[in-house]
Order: structure tokens, then C-alpha cells, then sequence
């Protein structure tokens, strides 16, 4: 496609030197040449033999004689972006062999989990326990004490006992299992196997309860049934029945005081485990409590009818006074206890999983906490805020961000202890759990801790290149991988830091997952990219179009009829990437048609949506009438627009007014230039790749010799026996002097010349061919000398002389004679292409 050298522009530039920083100069010497400085602004273009852009105006300009905007249910591709970066199917994983089971092993396989740590070490507590389970008798006179006493002169209030210890003829173990002392069963379970062992089965019982003693769950060894009567374990009974007198009753629980610290209406189970132990007082037995508590938050009733050790990793295993006596201090040492529950739920922000060991170990990777064993129970029952499985206390969704913000806060040691513990507990688990939780940490941890734990982050990220490299090379029958990709997603999607700084792994394991909406964060670019290097995906040939239901997509071409309108160029595409408020999400062409979004979506004001398809992306947004717009809608070709230009002197209603239609000239892009093999190929034609970046206005004709004369009162062209020619014998300077002229009778119009790039990307509208209707023309199709063919073609009519404006075919945007008829002028000047898009 020939264009005209436009060297007015040359002219400008000497002006421009010559007036060199004086800025009155250059507008003066501007003026002088028909140039005057325009705001930048979107353009929309309108024509004359030339063929004018015209674009919105700025608030400022609208006057109050321009019609108000028509809010119409429109819309229309109205930007358009080159994706960077976005590399086809052979880069698949960049040469990284994808991830293979013996990846996901787990890292330790010297057991099946990770070795358990309890509350006090063995060595130490066993001493302690073993006195606090043993009964005590006395034995008589101890004669060597009196006699030293009477050797002494020391008067004697009492006589001196002889004390021995040992294992009773009973020992009742009360083990409770309520759901808030989870963390602590393995402790309760280790003091129950060691008692066995070193005392033995006869006698030895043990009761578990839920809670309360009121709430029996079992009992070891279980007691038969009547004989006889052919039943199983007798059933058990609706309270425990009190043991026979100096018995001991070993209670492994809290005894209700984590329940009251947790809730100011949690008194009931304290209350029982008190009322429990007084009646086994006043009935002679003894009640001894095992309690995972600090000796503050021991409750004072309590050690009145009971002795109260605390199983607490510092200070002396002795008998407990009460921390706790009244409801003031139960209050501040709840809110004491819930200030560092909230320091643990930062520092285990980034772990995926949270089991009562790594409960436990990240309890020990602060100073205040490691203190507390009562935190691992408060954290445990803390729900929404962690979930309520059975095995794992991890956040849940809601709660991630929060939380992952604080764990940003913490000190850069504390950050590196929480990840070093959670590294050691999940060693024993598959490499997925470690690598996503060094993911995550890496993704919220401050700089100096990451440069400390930099080897350890370096191996989850090449982890997850192998992860990619399978996601990318695999398919969605990968059932493993996709499992994995969904509850990975799920558990930790709603972290838009992570899934930011994680975009480019992440995008094909989301794609892996089959999921359709995306998580807000992943990089529009990294999604498209992660389609584009799927060879398992098959790319299909599709359109998108207008319809009652609003934008749709559809498999190959759209219907015919007047119902349906194409909206952006063909497309072949593996998955249409749709990014709206709600965030990404792709959309299977095989499933067309389908709607990608409703009217009234993309009719309110500021709504929109992006797609990305192959290497560009484009914005799809409502259009509104413009302020110069008589009349706007839609048909077969697009949105149209129509500009009234009344004769000089009359209104601006006046049946007599100009009318010129534009056409909403979509953003896109397209190979400018020709092929070096195509027929009448020049060598200024270089192709090269060029993205108009927004759409625009244009006149769909040339400009009428009517719509000149009624502007310039002059008709300069040569064939007047028709108004409705093209006009021709003008200028480039007549062009601009006509349009200044335009744009000051119809205020907010701002008329220009199209671009080189804008006229060949219109005159194309969307195709390859060297015409917009095909490889050939016909006197039928354009205005040309027919005794000069195209490439060799037959011969044909040669008119001699222009033809009416619309009288030959439209292109398929609708716009006339965009091949001969006239040549047209263009805004720019003429040089050579450039060689880059």
C-alpha cells in the first residue's frame, strides 16, 4: 500500500529550530505554517479525500450547546497492549527435567514422623511422677529420730513416725481426651506407658473422658457383661464410680482451667474437675492433677481438694499452689495468654500445615511462649482463625493476610526459628509441604532473614521448577498434580503477596489444577504464557461478537444476521484469558458459544474487562455517545457514529445539515507494510509489527465536496458533477485549514488526520490479503484505471473520473473506498519503517 510524502511536517521542524527556546516564536512561526498545539487527548478520525479522525473532548471544551452523551448499552474494544515475554511452546520449562516421585519423597525417612519432644523430658519427670502416684503409710514408731531427739533435751510435741511409700493395691488414671487438649495426647499417652511399665497392670486403671469426668468415653481394661448374658463390655456408667478409700486418681488434663482462659463462660468444666476432686477427698482418695499449665494459671479451689503439678518445661516439678483465685485474675491472665497466642498465629502464618509437634516446636521459638505450655491448647480451639481438623491447625483462608502481614513484622531471628522448626517437624513429610511453606515464608519474610535461609529458598524454587516443568509438559488428566495444584490454591490463594511474588510457577500449576477462576495476583503475562506453553492444548479458531446475552465467544465464525456484531480480530486461541473485577479467569473456545460477560457488565459506568490472547491483550469497555455525535449504535460492521455539519448560517438541526458517518475503528494490531513477495511490493514496504494502542473514530468515506463547501464555502475539485464526490485538488495545508475550520463550528470534535499506521490498519480491517477483498480487485469493488490491472489481471472499466463516496463495496469495518477513488492525505511524514514493533 503506496502512501503520499507528506513534507509539511519538515517544514515545521525548521521553523521549530529556527525559534530555537523562545516558545512565543514557535507558536507564532507554527501558526504561520497551519500547525497549532493540540492537548493530548485520545483522537478519533474524520475525513476528506482526506479522511478526518475526531475524537472526545476534554471536560473544558464541552459547550453548552453540544448534546448531552446518550448512555447506550455499547461496547466496544477500546485498548490494546503487546504482551512481553510470552514464549511459545518449545520454551516449555526451560530445559528443567520435570518433577518426578522420588521429588516428593520426604526428605527423612528414619520414621514416620518427626521424633516427639514432650512438655518435661522423661529423665526429670519420672521422678516426680512416680512420688506423686505412689501411697503413703506409716510404719510405726521411728525410734532412731526419738531417741536423737531425747539424746537432745528436746522436748517432744508428737511422737516421731516412720513414712514408707510404694505402689497401692489401686491406681486410677482419669485421661482426658477433649478436643482443646490435642496437643497434648502424646504427653498424657508417654505418662500412661511409663506408669504401666514400671508398675505393672494389676490394679492399674484408666478411665478416659471428654472434658469432663462427667463425660466417660471408655475404660481399660473394659469390664464384661453379667455372665451368662451373652454380652459384649458392659456399658458404662453415667458417672465414674468413686475408688475405694486412700486410692490415688492420677488426672492427666487441664481440669478445666484452659476452658475458663479461653472464655469467660467457660467456668462449667473447672467447676467439675473441682467438685470431682472434693468428693473424692471427703471420701478418703486422693486426687492427683497433671495439668500442661504454667503455675499462674493453676486455679486456687483446685488445690484445696487436690495436689496440682504442672507439666511445664521450666522450674521445679513440685505441688502447686493456685495462680488463679478470683475472676480479676482470671481476666488478666487471659488477656496476657491471648496477646502471645497472637504472636504464635503470626509467626506460623506461612505454614501450610500445623500438627501438634510443629505446634509445639514453633511455641519454642520465642522466649515468652516457650514458656507456656497452655498456648498450644488456646491456639488449637481457636477457631475461624485456624481450621478444625483433626491432625492440623493451619490458618484458614480468611485469615491469611492478616496474619501473614504480622508474621512481616517479626523480628528477622524469630522468622528464621519459625522456619528452621518447621523444616524440622516436615522433613518427614513429602518435599510439596516443605517447598510451599519456604515459598510462602520467602514470599513475607524480611530481607535479612531471607539472606540467612537463602539455600533453603533456593531449593523450594527449584522444586517448584520442576513442578512447573510437569505442569507445563503434563496434562489435566494428571491427577496427582492436580489435586496437589487445588489444594494448594486453596489453602493459601487468598494471599495475593504470595501469588504475586510466585506468578510465574504458580500460573501453570493453576492451569494444572483445572480450575477456571484464577487467584487475584497471578501476572497476566505468566498466565498467558503458561497457556501458550501447553502442547497438550489445542488451539481453535474462534470470534467474539455482540449478542442480545452481551459479549460472547464463539467457534469459528459468528452467525449471520443483524443480531450479531464481531467485536476484535479472528482469533486462534488455546484458552481466552478474561481478566475483570472478579479476577482472571480462561475460558475454553470448544465450549462456544458462551458468554463472556453479561450487558450489563460492561454497560456501567468504569466497568470493562481485559482478554489476552497469543502475545496482546485487549480492553473491552462500554462506549458512549459522544458530545459531536448526533446519532450512535451499532450494526453488521461495528459501532457507528454520526456527525451533522449545518450550512453556515443555519441550526444545528437543520434537515439541510451534512451528514457524515464514523466508525469505532477498534485497538489492535497488524504486520504494516508488504511482503517482499506480493505483486507491486516496493522496497519502502518493509513489514514490520504495529500495536494501536487505543481506538478511534474515523469517517467512513473520503470528505464530500458538499461537507468541504460547507465548511470552506470553496469546492477546489475537478469532477463537480456530483456533491457527494470526493473532494480532491487540496493540500496537506488546506487539509488542516479545513479541519480548524471543523473543529471550531462543532466545539468537542477535535478532527484530525489519521496516522500511516492508523489509514493501513482501517483500510485492511482485519485482513492479509493486499486488499481487503482479497488477492485481486475488480472495477466493480474499487475505482481504477481498468486498462491497468492488478498483477497481470484482466482489464476493465476505466471511469476517467471519481465516483460518488459509498458507492462501492464497504470493507468489512464498513469503511468506502479505502482502494482508489482518490488518494488520501495522512497525518505523519514520509520515511522509512522502522525495523522493531
Amino acid at each position: 500500500m503506496i502512501r503520499s510524502p507528506l513534507l509539511a511536517r519538515a517544514d515545521l521542524l525548521r521553523a521549530l529550530d529556527c525559534a530555537g527556546d523562545d516558545a512565543a516564536a514557535a507558536r507564532r512561526y507554527a501558526g504561520l505554517l497551519g500547525f497549532e498545539l493540540q492537548p493530548a487527548v485520545a483522537t478519533i478520525s474524520g475525513a476528506i479525500s482526506v479522511r478526518a479522525v475526531v475524537g472526545p473532548a476534554p471536560a473544558t471544551l464541552v459547550e453548552a450547546a453540544a448534546r448531552a452523551p446518550l448512555r447506550a448499552p455499547l461496547f466496544a474494544i477500546t485498548a490494546c497492549r503487546r504482551l512481553e515475554d510470552v514464549p511459545g511452546e518449545d520454551s516449555a520449562g526451560d530445559g528443567v527435567p520435570p518433577l518426578t516421585p522420588a521429588d516428593c519423597a520426604p526428605r527423612r525417612s528414619d520414621g514416620d514422623a518427626a521424633p516427639f519432644v514432650p512438655l518435661v523430658r522423661q529423665p526429670r519427670l519420672w521422678p516426680a511422677l512416680r512420688r506423686s502416684a505412689l501411697e503413703t503409710h506409716h510404719a510405726g514408731l521411728d525410734l532412731p529420730r526419738l531417741q536423737r531427739e531425747l539424746a537432745g533435751a528436746r522436748p517432744l510435741r508428737r511422737l516421731p513416725r516412720r513414712w514408707r511409700s510404694g505402689w497401692g493395691g489401686e491406681l486410677v488414671v482419669v485421661w482426658d481426651c477433649a478436643e482443646r487438649l490435642q496437643p497434648y495426647q502424646d504427653d498424657f499417652r508417654a505418662i500412661v506407658t511409663d506408669l504401666l511399665r514400671q508398675r505393672g497392670t494389676g490394679g492399674f486403671s484408666v478411665w478416659l473422658v471428654d472434658g469432663s469426668p462427667r463425660e466417660l468415653r471408655q475404660r481399660w481394661p473394659e469390664k464384661l457383661g453379667r455372665p451368662g448374658s451373652g454380652s459384649g463390655p458392659a456399658a458404662l456408667p453415667d458417672a465414674m464410680p468413686l475408688p475405694a478409700p486412700a486410692t490415688r486418681v492420677l488426672i492427666l488434663s487441664d481440669a478445666g482451667a484452659l476452658a475458663a482462659l479461653a472464655s469467660p463462660s467457660g467456668r462449667a468444666p473447672a467447676n467439675a474437675w473441682t467438685d470431682f476432686a472434693r468428693r473424692l477427698a471427703q471420701h478418703g482418695a486422693q486426687a492427683v492433677v497433671w495439668a500442661p499449665l504454667a503455675p499462674r494459671q493453676v486455679d486456687g479451689e483446685l488445690t484445696r481438694w487436690a495436689d496440682v503439678f504442672c507439666l511445664h518445661p521450666a522450674g521445679g516439678l513440685r505441688r502447686r499452689r493456685g495462680g488463679v483465685a478470683n475472676d480479676e485474675q482470671r481476666r488478666a491472665e487471659s488477656a496476657r495468654l491471648h496477646a502471645l497466642r497472637e504472636r504464635m498465629l503470626a509467626r506460623m502464618a506461612f505454614c501450610v500445615r500445623v500438627e501438634p509437634a510443629l505446634l509445639r516446636a514453633l511455641r519454642g521459638a520465642g522466649a515468652a511462649s516457650a514458656a507456656e505450655p497452655a498456648l498450644e491448647a488456646l491456639l488449637w480451639t481457636h477457631q475461624p482463625v485456624v481450621g478444625d481438623s483433626h491432625v492440623s491447625r493451619a490458618l484458614t483462608p480468611a485469615y491469611l493476610e492478616s496474619y501473614r502481614q504480622a508474621f512481616q513484622a517479626l523480628p528477622a531471628a524469630e522468622q528464621v526459628q519459625a522456619l528452621a522448626a518447621a523444616r524440622q517437624v516436615h522433613a518427614w513429610r513429602g518435599r510439596a509441604t516443605e517447598a510451599a511453606e519456604a515459598s510462602i515464608w520467602q514470599a513475607h519474610a524480611c530481607a535479612e532473614a531471607q539472606d540467612e535461609c537463602g539455600d533453603r529458598v533456593e531449593e523450594a524454587r527449584q522444586w517448584f521448577a520442576a513442578l512447573t516443568a510437569r505442569a507445563t509438559r503434563g496434562s489435566t488428566a494428571d491427577a496427582g498434580l492436580r489435586d496437589y495444584a487445588r489444594d494448594l490454591l486453596a489453602r493459601n490463594g487468598a494471599d495475593r503477596r504470595w501469588v504475586a511474588a510466585n506468578s510465574a510457577w504458580l500460573s501453570p500449576v493453576w492451569l494444572a489444577s483445572g480450575a477456571v477462576a484464577a487467584p487475584s495476583g497471578l501476572r497476566d503475562e505468566d498466565l498467558a504464557q503458561a497457556v501458550a506453553a501447553r502442547s497438550d492444548l489445542p488451539e481453535l479458531d474462534c470470534r467474539l461478537g455482540v449478542g442480545a446475552q452481551g459479549l460472547l465467544l464463539w467457534r469459528g465464525e459468528l452467525p449471520p444476521g443483524p443480531g450479531h456484531s464481531p467485536i476484535g480480530p479472528p482469533l486462534r486461541v488455546k484458552r481466552l484469558q478474561v481478566s475483570d473485577a472478579d479476577g482472571p479467569r480462561l475460558l475454553d473456545p470448544a465450549a462456544a458459544p458462551q458468554c463472556v460477560a453479561p450487558l450489563a457488565s460492561l454497560a456501567a459506568a468504569g466497568a470493562g474487562l481485559t482478554l489476552f490472547a497469543g502475545r496482546h491483550a485487549w480492553r473491552v469497555a462500554g462506549i458512549e455517545r459522544p458530545a459531536w455525535a448526533h446519532e450512535i449504535g451499532r450494526d453488521a460492521c461495528g459501532l457507528y457514529a454520526d456527525l451533522l455539519v449545518p450550512l453556515p448560517g443555519a441550526a444545528p438541526d437543520d434537515p439541510q445539515a451534512i451528514r457524515q458517518r464514523c466508525r469505532w475503528i477498534e485497538a489492535g494490531h497488524f504486520r504494516m507494510g508488504s511482503p517482499a513477495d506480493e505483486p507491486a511490493h516496493l522496497e519502502n514496504e518493509a513489514q514490520h509489527e504495529v500495536t494501536l494502542s487505543r481506538g478511534f473514530w474515523l469517517a467512513d468515506t473520503a470528505c464530500t465536496q458538499a461537507l468541504w463547501q460547507a465548511v470552506t464555502g470553496a469546492n477546489p475539485s475537478e469532477f463537480q458533477d456530483d456533491v457527494r464526490n470526493p473532494v480532491e485538488n487540496v493540500s496537506w495545508r488546506d487539509v488542516q485549514a479545513f479541519l480548524s475550520e471543523l473543529n471550531r463550528r462543532m466545539p468537542g470534535l477535535q478532527a484530525r488526520l489519521p496516522s500511516e499506521a492508523e489509514w493501513e490498519y482501517a483500510c485492511r480491517a482485519g485482513t492479509t490479503t493486499p486488499f481487503s477483498f482479497g488477492d485481486d480487485i475488480s472495477p466493480e469493488q474499487v475505482n481504477y484505471n481498468g486498462d491497468s490491472p492488478y498483477a497481470g489481471g484482466e482489464k476493465g472499466l476505466n471511469r476517467e473520473k471519481t465516483v460518488p463516496v459509498g458507492s462501492l463495496p464497504a470493507n468489512p469495518w464498513g469503511l468506502y473506498e479505502m482502494h482508489g477513488n482518490v488518494w488520501e492525505w495522512c497525518a505523519d511524514w514520509y520515511g522509512d519503517y522502522p525495523t522493531a514493533p
